[in-house]
């Protein structure tokens, strides 16, 4: 998987253990990428929650503030809207910087508020090796409010049939969305139990028309840390779905 200044997004349909593999996929970009921006994409601020961080202001409130308020609005016009942006970014200490999306809509008019917000993040995201993007379900929301252009894209299912469908229309989705720009398209089966699952869920999606990159076999470790609160960041090196999302990284491209 290339990084290079790449915007990679996570999607699937909701329920499918998406934001936890953008939190591992987090853990293992840290490894060797210097400088990495996450942007939450789910208005519930669901990946940062999971590493652990509480962000204080979101890009949606700041949004509802510029409508609420035309006089800020003008104000921040005057400064290089890459700066404001940066503004709402938030340092971890432990080595990424984290933008939270936060609420999609809300009163009066966003159209050209989003417009001018998205060139800021997408400009922000060419200061960094890597920007990860953990959407809601779905991915049409992500280029309408955040990027222009996806890079790599990540498709997380579990090995139900709905899920495995759903890859389909986010893939078609963003290649729309993606103004004739090639995508990589990885696709992450998650939660397998055994090779019935592994070999099904395989075959449905070869009959899908695409090809499975890895399959991340079902970790207790991910449900002990989620119950007490704890960061996916600190879960261990040989714990089933770090190793297998490791792979990704290798992974070869199904397009």
């Amino acid at each position: 998987m290339a990084q290079n200044g790449h915007i990679l997004t996570v999607g699937g349909k909701g329920g499918v253990g998406k934001t936890s593999v953008s939190a591992i996929l987090t853990k293992l970009l840290l490894r060797d990428t210097k400088r990495l921006l996450l942007i939450d994409a789910d208005p519930v601020i669901s990946v940062a929650y999971t590493l652990g961080e509480n962000p204080e202001q979101t890009l949606g409130d700041f949004r509802q503030t510029l409508i609420e308020a035309p006089a800020r609005q003008r104000e921040i016009e005057k400064r290089p809207i890459k700066s404001v942006i940066r503004d709402l970014v938030s340092t971890s200490d432990r080595g990424y910087d984290l933008l939270a999306m936060g609420r999609a809509e809300g009163k009066g008019c966003f159209c050209g508020v989003n417009e001018l917000l998205r060139f800021g993040v997408e400009s922000l995201c060419g200061e960094y090796d890597t920007t990860l993007i953990d959407c809601e379900a779905g991915i049409e929301q992500v280029n309408r409010r955040a990027v222009h252009r996806i890079d790599e894209l990540i498709l997380v299912a579990d090995t139900s049939q709905r899920s495995l469908e759903s890859v389909v229309k986010v893939r078609n989705i963003a290649v729309d969305y993606n103004e004739d720009r090639p995508i990589e398209t990885h696709v992450v089966i998650n939660r397998v139990r055994n090779e019935e699952d592994r070999s099904r869920a395989g075959q449905a999606v070869r009959e899908l028309g695409l090809e499975v990159a890895v399959f991340v076999p079902e970790d207790g470790n991910i449900l002990d840390y989620n119950a007490t609160g704890r960061s996916l960041l600190d879960l261990p090196e040989d714990s089933p779905s770090v190793v297998a999302l490791a792979g990704l990284l290798s992974a070869p491209v199904a397009v």
